[in-house]
């Protein structure tokens, strides 16, 4: 049986093409307010699709890398003058904080599923996608980071077992993408995504499901907390879980996890 961690040895298109606009504005100097080559030219010299090309663009501007005006094309953008939710691109159908409500009803109900599901190889990807969204943080790169948290967060349904809730989550894919994307607008928080990415790995290496579905509660809160969304009012809310490598047993950051 293919394990979900071989679907993502490869970055995906969009993610190549991405990299590869960011290459094209090194190389020819762009500066912020300098437009891009358009569309066209760019799926020219990259060998890519258009489709692919206007979703790395799409992607580069959610993580407020550029500025698309319509009309004017895409413009390279100013460093650090967005807030998460000025990229949220979804106003007309749901507002971010309805996505977080969303994601934080329904995704640990999948980790839970899948935790049962996950093969060694699987936990080790898993591991490894946290590792590496840690590494991108620590270089500033958005876009390799944004992968990284895509893949982690795309396995828990892969491996869930339930058909529904996979549909549903294909269905909303762009939508979650964006709202797992724009906290990292503010690129000095990215290092806190990739530390709870990694207490969910640590609760499930050492076979805690419960606790590592508190951890992922915990970090879709904090995704939204740096969007902005001080509180998401659902019940109950996620605790902070801190596993120790090694150890069986999850400890808290305060006294109201894992009794």
């Amino acid at each position: 049986m293919q394990v979900a961690s071989e679907r993502y040895i490869r970055p995906s298109v969009p993610v190549r093409v991405a990299e590869a606009i960011q290459k094209v504005i090194v190389e020819n100097g762009l500066k912020p307010g300098d437009k891009i080559p358009s569309e066209r030219t760019l799926a020219a010299t990259l060998s890519a699709s258009r489709a692919s090309v206007r979703e790395a663009v799409s992607m580069l501007e959610t993580l407020g890398l550029l500025q698309v005006e319509v009309g004017r094309g895409a413009f390279v953008a100013e460093p650090a003058t967005f807030a998460p939710q000025d990229r949220w691109r979804f106003h007309a159908d749901y507002s971010l904080k309805e996505i977080y409500e969303y994601r934080r009803a329904v995704e640990p109900v999948a980790l839970s599923m899948a935790a049962r599901r996950f093969s060694p190889p699987d936990v080790a990807a898993l591991r490894q996608s946290a590792e590496a969204l840690a590494d991108a943080a620590r270089e500033r790169n958005s876009v390799k980071a944004a992968e990284q948290d895509t893949i982690f967060h795309s396995m828990i349904y892969d491996q869930c077992g339930n058909r529904l809730l996979q549909e549903m989550h294909d269905r909303l894919e762009a939508a979650i993408q964006g709202s797992q994307w724009v906290p990292m607008v503010i690129v000095e928080m990215m290092t806190d995504t990739a530390h709870e990415h990694m207490q969910v790995v640590l609760a499930l290496e050492a076979g805690r499901i419960e606790a590592a579905c508190s951890a992922l509660v915990h970090h879709i809160e904090r995704a939204a907390y740096r969007c902005g969304i001080a509180e998401l009012g659902s019940w109950p809310p996620g605790q902070p879980v801190t596993v120790t490598p090694g150890l069986h047993a999850p400890t808290a950051d305060n006294d109201g996890a894992n009794k």
